[in-house]
């Protein structure tokens, strides 16, 4: 009987503390995810109070009309080109620095926070660093500009301003990146290494037999949120180019449809489309790219760092 009481009592207890969470996820993420799907099959404009029910005629009219809706899908090749441009790079550039950093070198707690400090600042003060460095006129490409008579205008150019942008965007992330990376390297077996010194392998071997197929899960990890992000990249388009020069994703269309247009069931409903180029994109990696060392390009190169430690074991008994 006292023990019936006590596991009501944990029980009891243990709910106390996951109310707060669940009442967080109810009114801030289930309950906008429900209202904003009904909306996006009205024609409601975020003011009034009425409205009409015209179920997937915004899904149909976004799709389809050029001419209501003509920078849809130039929006999303925009947001595609983005992506190409910032996920790879920040891939290397995180594989490259969280390597050079696993490496024991001297100051490492002084880089890392370098790195990091980027990835806390806030968004506005980031953006506001960089128009000013590449100002053409007063920031370091002004400079650049004056003393070699150029005339660079990379947040001006369509050509430059969304390769200009992703990299600012790898930049400011890259320090989350890089922490949780090199937390993986951190806990590889030494063994492992030690096995691929004994037949012959050197810092390029090392990496490509035993670091990377070891952090192969946590790079899809990176991979995939990294992707999720590009796709709803935002704020740095508002707050640097306006949209402008080619630098539309489909994030700023919604906003400009939502608040600019007061179209707010098409908005809803172009939000719902991009959730499903998203899970489509997110599906495609999860098909192609490898998860883990067992099951990736690099499964062959793991095997053989694991044979190599089971032989090292094998000699040591």
């Amino acid at each position: 009987m006292r023990y019936s009481a006590n596991k009501t009592k944990s029980t009891i207890l243990g709910w106390s503390f996951l109310i707060p969470l669940i009442l967080y996820l109810v009114v801030f993420l289930i309950l906008p995810i429900i209202i904003s799907f009904f909306y996006s099959l009205t024609n409601w404009n975020g003011i009034g109070e009425s409205y009409t029910f015209v179920g997937i005629k915004n899904y149909i009219q976004v799709l389809t009309n050029r001419i209501l809706y003509p920078d849809f899908w130039e929006s999303i090749w925009t947001t595609i080109k983005y992506a190409l441009f910032s996920i790879p790079l920040s891939v290397i550039l995180t594989l490259l620095v969280a390597s050079i950093l696993n490496s024991k070198i001297k100051g490492e707690k002084f880089f890392k926070t370098c790195f990091y400090i980027p990835s806390v600042t806030a968004g506005v003060a980031v953006s506001a660093i960089w128009i000013f460095l590449l100002d053409p006129t007063y920031g370091v490409v002004g400079f650049l500009n004056t003393t070699f008579d150029w005339q660079l205008n990379i947040l001006g150019s369509e050509k430059t301003a969304l390769p200009a942008l992703a990299f600012i965007s790898v930049w400011g992330g890259l320090g989350y990146n890089v922490l949780i990376l090199l937390s993986s390297m951190k806990n590889i077996n030494s063994q492992l290494y030690e096995a691929c010194e004994i037949d012959g392998g050197g810092t390029i071997s090392k990496f490509f037999h035993v670091t990377l197929p070891s952090v192969l899960p946590t790079l899809f990890f990176l991979i995939t949120t990294s992707t999720i992000g590009a796709f709803q990249t935002f704020d740095q388009m508002y707050l640097m180019t306006g949209g402008g020069k080619g630098t539309t994703t489909i994030m700023f269309e919604i906003y400009k449809l939502y608040m600019n247009e007061y179209e707010v069931g098409t908005a809803c409903a172009m939000s719902y489309i991009l959730f499903l180029i998203i899970a489509f994109v997110l599906a495609i990696q999860f098909k192609l790219l490898p998860q883990s060392g067992g099951t990736s390009v690099f499964s062959r190169k793991e095997k053989y760092a694991k044979r190599c430690m089971r032989e090292l074991q094998q000699e040591a008994h």
